[in-house]
């Protein structure tokens, strides 16, 4: 790059710093991207499927640009250190000619020789330009070498960033993979125990025929079991890791990479509209005293061309039509997806479901007041769990809790709580019965009720609060009541032993508000702060639901003296 000196002794300092002076301004109010067009440019090429090799390519053009500026200002400096020479030689030729000839001077002498002396200073000058516009031309020469080696860097990182967004989702793939194939397994394994459990013997040639006794079919259905259990979490594992990876990789390495791609791009441009510029100062001054008036009213100078190139508009241009051809990619994290179970599997899996059906329709089809599988689990509980610190605050082991919700949904007669195997965590048997109260297909507290009970538990009073609810809960379906007064029993007898659990009825009545209520369902449900305040003051009203009913446990349901 020429330094100040140079630049002073090359270009008339009156001319260049007004001319650098009007540049400058007009870069600041139109030719140079502000930080809202920088975000507008990252932005929309971070949401668009190749906008980083988009990017690439439009620093690939400014190179090719800045080679192309290079290219032509050397070859123009030779052609006017050729040009200065000869203009030299040919005025000093005829000088020394002239001088030779005629002995005496005379004024057409004095005005020949001196107006070949213009021609002698026009070559000086010439020949003075040319090495001007070589320095201007080897400037973007390095510049478009500096300008190459940066790019390779932040492709290279961009590179390099991808590969692990990608390996990510290859190896969530291939978990994901794992997780069908060991669950299909599993179901085969279930299919099988059917048939060997089935009183009736399997035809010839029947698909299920097995040569497997009836504990190995069973010893092979646990394990069938263990295995697509273990691979759903490996799978959930590398699903978090994975999203947690992709934005990671959308919400600050590509940006930041697009964002330093852009800036190498924006130097470059800029790089280019100096120089030639530059160019345009040396030519300007170069011609001056040829009388050329190198920018002129039609705005066809070069000065004047190139102070009409705006990157800025022009990268706008490239991302305009390169969406055009391309598509939005998605950013959302990519969801769960369910092993999707065959009807014949659920069928001999769960005969006689008691997980996900409504309470009327248990109470019609088991003839149980109250669901068997809560009797059960709140018997056991009751029998060994009631001083268990932090019971049903602790959560139990997912595996057991699978196994335990399989064996009720396949006979929940048989199911027996009392096993050393069964009752060895009692948190395993906790988390069961708030499962089984969170997959009822409508709650507890029916949401047809939803907004009573919401209601109730606003009032200030109360004795008025206590004598809605009873209100509220007499109405209630029979199966529904049922099932409430006897749940209700059981954590009032828990939080009476809290000297021990360490469970009040606050810490109780916030474990059980959104397990027995559910909150209510809304389709038009909104992600705005006005909807979130909303429903975190709806879960405050579900715990003082729930709280007011075990304080006033008595009062409500009227229990019989014991």
């Amino acid at each position: 790059m020429l330094s100040s000196d140079d630049l002073q002794n090359n270009i008339s300092d009156e001319m260049l710093n007004s001319n650098l002076d009007n540049d400058n301004d007009e870069s600041k109010t139109g030719n140079q991207p502000d930080l809202q067009e920088d975000q507008h440019v990252i932005s929309k090429l971070t949401d668009l499927d190749g906008g980083f090799q988009c990017l690439l390519n439009k620093v690939k053009c400014d190179m090719q640009a800045a080679k192309d500026v290079a290219y032509f200002l050397k070859k123009r400096a030779a052609i006017e250190e050729e040009y200065g020479k000869q203009m030299i030689k040919l005025s000093q030729s005829m000088i020394e000619s002239y001088d030779k000839s005629h002995t005496k001077v005379s004024s057409y002498g004095q005005a020949w020789c001196q107006f070949l002396r213009v021609h002698e200073k026009i070559g000086d000058q010439r020949v003075k330009f040319s090495n001007d516009i070589s320095e201007v031309s080897d400037d973007v020469q390095i510049m478009y070498k500096d300008t190459e080696k940066s790019r390779k860097q932040v492709k290279e990182m961009g590179i390099r960033h991808e590969r692990t967004r990608l390996d990510a989702e290859n190896l969530l793939e291939k978990c994901r993979q794992k997780y069908d194939i060991l669950s299909e397994e599993w179901e085969r394994a279930i299919l099988a125990n059917s048939h060997q459990d089935s009183e009736h013997l399997p035809k010839k040639n029947s698909l299920f025929k097995s040569n497997k006794t009836p504990a190995q079919l069973k010893r092979q259905l646990d394990e069938s079991c263990v295995k697509a259990s273990q691979a759903q979490t490996v799978y959930k594992k590398q699903l978090n890791a994975t999203n947690a990876t992709r934005q990671e990789y959308f919400q600050l390495q590509l940006p930041a990479n697009l964002l330093t791609l852009k800036s190498i791009s924006d130097e470059c441009c800029a790089a280019i509209r100096y120089q030639l510029a530059r160019y345009g100062y040396l030519f300007e001054e170069s011609l001056t005293l040829d009388g050329l008036a190198i920018d002129n009213d039609e705005g066809k100078g070069l000065r004047s061309l190139t102070e009409k190139i705006d990157f800025a508009t022009d990268i706008v241009q490239v991302v305009n039509d390169f969406s055009n051809r391309t598509y939005t990619i998605k950013k959302s994290d990519i969801p769960y997806k369910e092993y999707s179970m065959s009807l014949t599997a659920l069928n001999v899996l769960r005969p006689k479901p008691v997980f996900g059906i409504d309470l009327t329709t248990l109470m019609q089809r088991d003839g149980y007041e109250v669901p068997l599988i809560v009797s059960k689990c709140v018997e056991a509980i009751e029998s060994n769990g009631v001083k268990t610190v932090g019971l049903y605050r602790i959560s139990g082991t997912n595996t057991q809790i699978q196994r335990l919700k399989n064996e009720f949904d396949r006979d929940c007669a048989s199911v027996d709580l009392t096993t050393e195997e069964n009752s060895l965590d009692i948190n395993n048997i906790t988390s069961l019965l708030k499962l089984w109260f969170r997959e009822l297909p409508d709650p507890l507290f029916p949401r047809s009720s939803y907004h009573h009970f919401m209601n109730a538990a606003r009032i200030e009073n109360d004795r008025m609060r206590v004598l809605g609810l009873h209100t509220i809960i007499n109405d209630l379906p029979d199966a529904n009541y049922a099932t409430l007064k006897y749940i209700m029993r059981h954590l009032y007898l828990i939080q009476q032993n809290q000297e021990y659990n360490k469970m009040t009825v606050a810490n109780l009545s916030t474990i059980f508000a959104m397990t027995l209520m559910g909150g209510e369902q809304s389709p038009n449900r909104s992600s705005s702060s006005l909807q979130e305040s909303q429903n975190f003051s709806d879960t405050q009203w579900q715990v003082k639901v729930i709280q007011t009913i075990l304080e006033n446990y008595r009062l409500i349901f009227e229990p019989d003296e014991e």
